[in-house]
């Protein structure tokens, strides 16, 4: 007997109308990337006629300026401000030429919704991209016809809350990750003294180098380095791993997706904290902060 069930996290593409922009992000200097970043992005502005947005950092890459091919096709590219422009409603979907941190930065280029992202595999790590770049003509045609399936993964929403702001009313930092967010003692000597918290109810005060939080798809990142387990993409999860812990009782946990976590700098601690989004975005965490 064969039971299954359907994945609710799987799904098939379709396109309400034809895509007609993509954006094309590469791994940073990586001369390996340049000539299959090269070759792609001309066949799609010549053979499938897209609209191809790159980062403005490709614009002034001197190593494709001095690329004939390169130089052929770089005045039909289109750019953007990383941090400025709204790319939300402007690109269909991404293409993304590296390893898995390549595809962290476009998560966080998307703070709202993420068009559908194909990660080629180009880079050192390759959890997160499934596709060879040997037959990349057959594999982004099946996308732009909609022959393809997709992988609904679920992101963290984090707000940082200084309490210092909180009086003049100063909005928090909010931010959406994909993989995990790490709070550790930073350049400190002494152990970092975190609180944390589930739906408002205090769990336990974490003792050791840090804590992770992560998705399921980060559960095969830091996580699982850390000494947790890994997750399926499709369970609605989150995980919870502290980083060396200075106690024999405290294993990593996992909780349900919905619950909300509240992590504090223990007033008990002898140094501030520091945190860090999918690897970015590092920011010191001080007394009364969470």
């Amino acid at each position: 007997m064969v039971i299954t069930i359907q994945d609710p996290a799987s799904q098939r593409l379709t396109w309400y109308k034809p895509p007609l922009t993509v954006l094309v992000i590469k791994k940073v200097r990586d001369v390996s990337v340049l000539q299959p970043f090269v070759q792609l992005v001309h066949w799609l502005i010549e053979v499938k006629r897209m609209v191809v947005f790159v980062e403005q950092s490709v614009m002034e890459d001197p190593l494709l300026l001095g690329n004939g091919d390169f130089g052929n096709i770089k005045e039909k590219l289109m750019t953007f401000r990383d941090g400025k422009d709204d790319l939300t409603d402007k690109i269909d979907f991404i293409i993304c030429l590296g390893g898995d941190g390549t595809l962290l930065y476009a998560s966080l280029l998307f703070q709202q919704s993420v068009p559908p992202v194909m990660a080629f595999h180009l880079g050192s790590l390759g959890f997160l991209t499934p596709f060879q770049f040997d037959n990349f003509q057959e594999q982004v045609t099946n996308v732009l016809e909609g022959h393809a399936a997709l992988t609904l993964r679920s992101r963290l929403r984090c707000i940082i809350v200084r309490k210092n702001e909180e009086s003049v009313n100063k909005p928090p930092t909010n931010l959406l990750v994909l993989n995990e967010v790490v709070v550790d003692r930073g350049p400190s000597p002494y152990l970092s003294n975190i609180d944390l918290f589930l739906d408002g109810k205090h769990i336990t005060s974490v003792q050791g180098d840090g804590l992770i939080v992560s998705t399921p798809t980060g559960s095969t990142a830091y996580a699982v380095a850390a000494g947790a387990s890994m997750i399926h993409p499709s369970v609605p999860a989150i995980m919870v791993t502290p980083i060396c812990p200075h106690s024999l009782s405290f294993r990593p946990i996992v909780v349900p997706a919905g619950v909300e976590l509240k992590i504090r700098v223990s007033p008990d601690s002898r140094n501030t904290s520091w945190v860090s989004f999918d690897g970015r975005n590092r920011q010191e965490l001080y007394h009364g902060d969470r």
